[in-house]
């Protein structure tokens, strides 16, 4: 019965850090729209950035851009609930198998 607690609070929190990259890729969309001229939000918006600058340079090969608008930010909202949910389902399969 250990292993179910371990297993279900290692899941608890991958869970929860993807949640926190779900907000950071939302922070990013949001702070890319207005213009920087303050450092303090320049610093912000540099730790939104460097956080999921990975998942954006990744989805980036795909076809990202309908005319002047870059969808890359939806391929990656797509992919971190896509992730969620597979990890939802192998931890609920792995947990029932024991």
């Amino acid at each position: 019965m250990a292993i179910i607690g371990i297993i279900a609070m290692f899941v608890f929190f991958l869970q929860r850090l993807l949640d926190v990259l779900l907000f950071a890729v939302f922070a990013r969309v949001i702070f890319s729209w207005f213009p920087m001229h303050d450092i303090q939000q320049n610093r912000i918006y540099s730790f939104f950035h460097d956080v999921t600058e990975p998942l954006f340079r990744l989805v980036q090969k795909l076809p990202h851009r309908i005319g002047m608008m870059d969808i890359s930010a939806i391929y990656v909202f797509v992919l971190i609930n896509f992730l969620s949910q597979i990890l939802s389902v192998v931890a609920a399969s792995f947990i029932s198998s024991l």
